[in-house]
């Protein structure tokens, strides 16, 4: 996915404070028309876990929310959503 977008440049943005999140796997984007949905793959859904990662978000880019889709495995993820590698994120 090329950072073309306001949306896709969120998401980037988002990936490198995720990257610093212990419980985070993994996350996917998806465009939806106007909407940047981003799947969240985490190995705990415990609420201070969940907690952390919209934290992340609104500290990220309060202005540009992204629709968050928090879960603990990689197949609730659609198809066609692309992965961001994290480790490059940072």
């Amino acid at each position: 996915m090329r950072p073309e977008t306001e949306a896709q440049l969120a998401l980037y943005r988002l990936a490198r404070m995720l990257a610093t999140l212990d419980p985070v796997d993994a996350l996917y984007g998806f465009k939806v028309g106007a909407e940047m949905h981003a799947w969240v793959v985490m190995r705990s859904l415990e609420r201070a876990d969940r907690h952390a990662v919209f934290t992340a978000q609104i500290e990220t880019d309060p202005d540009f929310l992204l629709v968050l889709h928090l879960t603990d495995s990689r197949e609730t993820v659609p198809a066609d959503a692309e992965q961001i590698d994290l480790k490059l994120a940072i």
